[in-house]
């Protein structure tokens, strides 16, 4: 039961972070309903979950050992904090675009791309499944418990916003 508490409240602190996704689910719950935050957010969990698989797989890539656990720990929550203030003090314009289509399939790949083409996910999703295996000791069941727990909680906390 750990393993989704955890990964629930990081879904919640990733999914709260002030990006296009966020900007965009709002615009298009705006413009044409609810209905299309649902969509644009199934293309976010999409790409998370293809961004989660590249990084789960490819943490073995990086050396197990003592100084490896402090630096994953060290750049991990440089990164995460880094990252937060920079989208906390950003200063955005937004704009506001028409759309003439905003069929189901225009808004799945919207979600999935703004989602997938920020670095910035691809970087945290490593950092957080190299300290689940290297630093935590996750298994793989615990793993997918935590990423399922995560994944939940920015589905949930996605269409809170929309």
């Amino acid at each position: 039961m750990e393993p989704i508490f955890y990964g629930f409240l990081t879904g919640v602190a990733m999914s709260l972070m002030l990006g296009t996704v966020f900007f965009a689910l709002i615009q298009n719950s705006i413009e044409y309903g609810v209905r299309s935050g649902m969509f644009i957010a199934t293309g976010v969990i999409l790409s998370d979950i293809i961004l989660i698989s590249l990084s789960f797989f490819h943490v073995e890539l990086l050396p197990a050992g003592g100084s490896v656990e402090m630096w994953v720990r060290l750049f991990g929550g440089t990164f995460l904090i880094v990252y937060a203030v920079s989208s906390l003090r950003k200063k955005r314009k937004i704009e506001y675009r028409q759309f003439e289509r905003s069929g189901v399939f225009f808004l799945l790949a919207t979600g999935f791309m703004l989602n997938i083409l920020n670095p910035g996910n691809f970087i945290g999703w490593l950092a957080v499944s190299t300290q689940l295996t290297q630093v935590a000791g996750y298994s793989l069941p615990q793993c997918l418990l935590f990423f399922t727990g995560a994944l939940s909680a920015i589905f949930c906390t996605e269409m809170l916003i929309a």
